[in-house]
């Protein structure tokens, strides 16, 4: 069984330099229902930018989606494919979960953020899981996303991708670990076990063995870029907000900033063991113990991400999606333009 393990030194496999001008880094992908269409921007973004190549995506829940939809794409025909191959994929999803989901709402872009908290079908879905669990509501135990990804992904094609690896989080139902899914584990059961919300379907069992959403203990996993990676950089697209001012008062409000700060916990502590050991490398300890440090980026997480409700992350809106993505690819763009010469020598990551 994998799991993550406290900062370490690295164990990377041999890597070509990348070519003059090109630089080399990791992406951590958070998981977040609709809210990962932000993160299809940002990828979007970075594969169109040639000075990039990314190493290694880790991702949750909906970013284990990007990650397998990006890599198959890179083996069907490159970046060009792979931006077409994202888009297509988040298309299907607004197309399917239209018709599928009973939480749509038509009157939603007529509000500000898309509130789909106002739907009365998302109040009583609330109400009814409060009290029921989905092997009561849910017996046939139906999940739309399973269908799109079956349809939309060629998983023999992400196993062959050789350009960039892929880690996936899922938690382990028994033992409350994280587990980490690469190489030829990476199947459709894996990616539905990273994006399994138990409050809304059964637990994914793989060998036997129950899994749930990867976001309540790794969302995304970072270790795995220190022992598998050779890449010093890493840009994490956090799009769950880590500051929201003001204190939550309604029972909605407060569950939905539990919620946050429930699938955010697990990376702040990632950030921090990274951070503690960065700290100590540029003050002169840990010399000889094979640890290297680790330049630290960020995207989103912080206004950007406030403005969008916590009931949205369940929105099917195409144009919700498509909002989502302009918002992902003019972060990347500014990122990149106040960053990109900071890449191997320097974090840029600020508190969100």
């Amino acid at each position: 069984m994998t799991r993550t393990k406290s900062a370490q030194p690295a164990v990377t496999a041999p890597l070509e330099a990348p070519k003059p001008g090109i630089k080399r880094i990791n992406v951590a992908l958070q998981g977040g229902g609709a809210h990962g269409a932000f993160s299809w921007g940002v990828l979007d973004r970075l594969l169109e930018d040639e000075r990039i190549e990314i190493e290694a995506i880790s991702g949750t829940s909906a970013g284990a989606m990007n990650a397998v939809v990006a890599a198959e794409g890179l083996v069907e025909g490159g970046r060009t494919r792979a931006r077409a191959q994202l888009g297509e994929f988040w298309k299907a999803v607004a197309d399917a979960l239209a018709q599928a989901s009973s939480f749509s709402n038509p009157w939603a872009g007529f509000f500000p953020n898309w509130v789909t908290d106002m739907n009365p079908a998302l109040q009583a879905y609330q109400a009814m899981s409060s009290t029921a669990s989905p092997y009561q509501f849910n017996p046939l135990n139906y999940n739309p996303l399973r269908d799109i990804v079956s349809a939309e992904v060629d998983f023999d094609r992400v196993h062959s991708c050789k350009s960039m690896k892929l880690f996936i989080a899922a938690t382990n139902v028994i033992s409350g670990h994280v587990e980490v899914f690469t190489d030829k584990r990476i199947t459709l059961d894996s990616v539905m076990a990273s994006a399994c919300l138990p409050t809304l379907y059964k637990a994914v069992e793989i060998d036997g063995v129950p899994y749930w959403d990867g976001g309540y203990v790794g969302n995304p996993v970072l270790t795995p870029f220190l022992t598998e990676c050779a890449s010093q950089d890493l840009l994490i697209v956090q799009i769950n907000p880590q500051h929201r001012n003001g204190t939550p008062q309604s029972s909605q409000q407060i569950l939905d900033r539990l919620n946050e700060i429930t699938f955010n916990a697990s990376l702040v502590r990632e950030i921090e063991a990274i951070q503690f050991v960065n700290w100590h490398l540029r003050n002169g300890g840990l010399k000889g113990a094979g640890y290297r440090e680790v330049f630290m980026h960020r995207i989103g997480g912080g206004a950007v991400a406030e403005g969008w409700t916590a009931a949205s992350k369940m929105s099917a809106s195409w144009e919700f999606l498509r909002h989502l993505f302009e918002q992902g690819r003019a972060e990347a763009n500014t990122w990149l333009t106040a960053c990109f010469d900071d890449i191997g020598v320097r974090d840029t990551m600020k508190d969100a």
